[in-house]
């Protein structure tokens, strides 16, 4: 029995390595850009977002003239339909949908198809091959580069969505010793999510990047073709991003999702029971995902993308596995249990490379963000406390997952109207200084 755990684990930590590995020698994604094309229209979940929700606004208006926003309000009890509605009265491109009571507050994913069902009947998008919907969280921001991109990227008619590159504002968190760990979690989150962004480039390349939140668009007439038959885009699941992703391989081989290069900017979570409850749940809905594995292989598509979304799935239930396997070690020596025997060399080479993978995410993120290298150690020390965080989510996700509670966090925002930088500056110091060079 400890030899098949060991032998899972060993696996998993295999499986582990090759993304990772996949990710560092993957070449910078050159998306192409357009200045025309598709039409876009923003989705806007709000519920309680009274305060970012007009700088949002503000952000869309100056990088997006052109586009359309629509914000649905969630029944709000805050100012939010009330800001919005302010901005509609003088924008004629901005649209306030409201949901009432039993409907509203439900999740995101139930918003969304709310709204899309409530635009494609109404006749909103009147050539729908040509439209594109941008869903955005109310405290989303754009730089100028994303509607190029996000142009460009539907000039392939095979694209059915596409997905800006997550990032994660440095704000919010106090000052000094009171905020240490609010700025360890904001630091970690968005290194997490610079990681996520050359995961999706060799996603990218196998023809499915991942849909995971902030800055996802969809065609619309692959909205309306799923609305037709009856099929929410976003599935009812506690991780919907991902599984519309896996909705849209799955509808039709031919059909690609894109990786963008171009930043989202979101606030990120400053406070512990909060990132954890946010992490049980995206836990919990890979968790839910299992169900689609036996139609991912049943259906053609790239080995490669098929791969790689089952190890997403089955990896919150293979994680149990290693959790167990690691922490049995010390009754192993008390009772003389015997595992699967590793050598010397086997043991070091799963000690450290864990440790070489993080050295290069922290010194890549510190070109990209042009910091002091003195950061790389301080990114490193702060690891085991994000990864301890982390690891405090399983248990719970498991719990809510075998009792059938299935709860819907919202995350709390602050007041950050005046962003740290603009959108797109990382980016350019990261493609003038082209640290990917060296791994080619």
């Amino acid at each position: 029995m400890l030899i098949a755990i060991d032998l899972i684990g060993l696996l998993l930590f295999t499986l582990y390595a090759t993304q990772q590995l996949l990710s560092a020698v993957q070449r910078r994604l050159r998306p192409p850009e357009r200045e025309d094309g598709v039409r876009l229209t923003f989705l806007i979940p709000a519920l309680n977002e009274a305060q970012v929700i007009g700088a949002t606004l503000a952000n869309l208006r100056a990088t997006v003239p052109g586009a359309r926003l629509v914000v649905i309000d969630d029944a709000s009890d805050d100012d939010t339909a009330d800001i919005v509605a302010r901005v509609a009265a003088r924008d004629p491109l901005v649209t306030l949908l409201r949901r009432q009571p039993p409907e509203a507050r439900q999740n995101k994913g139930r918003a969304m198809n709310w709204a899309v069902r409530h635009l494609v009947q109404g006749g909103f998008f009147p050539e729908a091959q040509d439209d594109v919907i941008v869903v955005l969280d109310a405290d989303g921001r754009v730089g100028p580069d994303f509607p190029r991109q996000v142009r460009g990227a539907f000039a392939d008619p095979h694209v059915m969505a596409a997905q800006g590159w997550m990032r994660f504002r440095q704000t919010g968190a106090p000052a000094g010793l009171r905020g240490a760990l609010g700025r360890t979690l904001l630091l970690q989150q968005d290194i997490e999510a610079f990681i996520t962004g050359h995961i999706q480039r060799y996603r990218h390349r196998g023809g499915t990047a991942s849909l995971t939140g902030n800055g996802q668009c969809m065609r619309v007439s692959y909205v309306a073709d799923q609305l037709a038959r009856g099929v929410d885009p976003w599935p009812e699941v506690l991780l919907e991003d991902f599984a519309s992703a896996v909705e849209i391989r799955l509808h039709d081989p031919a059909h690609r999702v894109a990786a963008l290069t171009a930043h989202v900017s979101q606030q990120g979570l400053i406070e512990v029971p909060g990132f954890i409850r946010q992490r049980v749940r995206w836990t919990q809905g890979a968790m839910e995902c299992l169900a689609y594995l036996p139609r991912l292989w049943r259906r053609p598509g790239p080995l490669l993308t098929r791969l790689d979304f089952s190890y997403f799935i089955l990896g919150p239930w293979l994680n149990a596995l290693l959790i167990l396997s690691i922490a049995s070690q010390g009754l192993r020596r008390v009772f003389g249990w015997e595992g699967l025997p590793l050598s010397p060399a086997a043991g070091l080479v799963l000690s450290v490379l864990p440790l070489l993978f993080q050295l290069n995410w922290a010194a890549r993120y510190c070109l990209e963000r042009r910091l002091p290298w003195i950061m790389v150690p301080v990114i490193l020390l702060g690891l085991p406390v994000y990864s301890f965080v982390l690891l405090t989510s399983l248990p719970l996700a498991y719990f809510n997952h075998f009792t059938g509670r299935r709860g819907w966090y919202k995350s709390v925002r602050h007041d950050d109207s005046e962003p740290e930088a603009p959108e797109d500056t990382a980016q350019a110091a990261y493609a003038a200084q082209d640290p990917d060079l060296s791994f080619r």
